[in-house]
């Protein structure tokens, strides 16, 4: 545990999040979420003020890019992205799985099979957006957020849709959709695992105070009991199927 409140140019100078049911998401007028939980747990280890922030996906991550001392959280570690960033986590990994609407007339077994679909959702700029443009996908319709494109799922106007297997419950319930309209395909897109990034220019004295913070969360336990406040049912619920 750290015994002294950093400086100014130790700590970072915006930090942001996106709309991503249940790591962070708005109510009540307020940020909060797993993610969100543990963020905040890691600068009261480290004695960090920062406001968080949170902005669509897109708009933070091209900040996180192109501004000094800026920080994203939950984002995935991912090929293209390791080189240009500075990561403090793992916070936590999942299997992120194609979706579709359960009454849709469509037999999909492996990745390129949803090649020949008129529309697959992604957010824009994330992973699965960058992975699939690598693949030579032509067919991806953009949104704003995970819960825009389940809403585009439901309503029919794409065909499947890519999210994590963590997020997809609290998703639908956020949306008013009932599961069992919704149905996993087999077509596993990758295990994601979420970190903070930080811009390129943070400091490495920065990252280590951050990751220090975080390890501690673990090692002390308080970060399983933030886990099971957000996930222990979700995850017997998911074993059994």
């Amino acid at each position: 545990m750290f015994n002294a409140t950093v400086s100014a140019e130790q700590t970072v100078a915006k930090l942001m999040t996106h709309p991503l049911r249940p790591f962070s998401y708005q109510q009540d007028g307020m940020i909060t979420g797993f993610a969100v939980d543990i963020v905040n747990a890691i600068m009261q280890n480290a004695h960090i003020e920062a406001q968080i922030e949170m902005y669509p996906f897109n708009r933070g991550f091209q900040q996180l890019k192109s501004q000094s001392n800026t920080a994203l959280f939950v984002i995935a570690k991912r090929p293209e992205r390791e080189q240009h960033m500075k990561w403090v986590g793992p916070i936590i990994t999942s299997g992120v799985y194609f979706y579709k609407k359960r009454s849709a007339n469509i037999t999909l077994s492996r990745l390129d099979d949803l090649k020949r679909l008129q529309n697959v959702g992604v957010v824009l700029d994330n992973a699965d957006h960058t992975y699939l443009n690598s693949q030579g996908f032509t067919n991806l319709s953009t949104d704003s957020d995970q819960l825009q494109s389940l809403k585009m799922l439901s309503y029919g106007r794409i065909d499947v849709a890519p999210m994590s297997e963590l997020v997809m419950p609290f998703l639908a319930q956020a949306a008013n959709i009932d599961l069992n309209t919704i149905e996993r395909t087999p077509i596993k897109l990758y295990d994601s695992t979420l970190y903070i990034a930080f811009s390129g220019d943070t400091s490495d004295e920065v990252i280590a105070r951050w990751q220090q913070a975080f390890d501690e969360l673990k090692t002390s336990g308080h970060y399983q009991t933030i886990f099971d406040q957000y996930f222990d049912k979700e995850i017997k619920l998911l074993a059994t199927k």
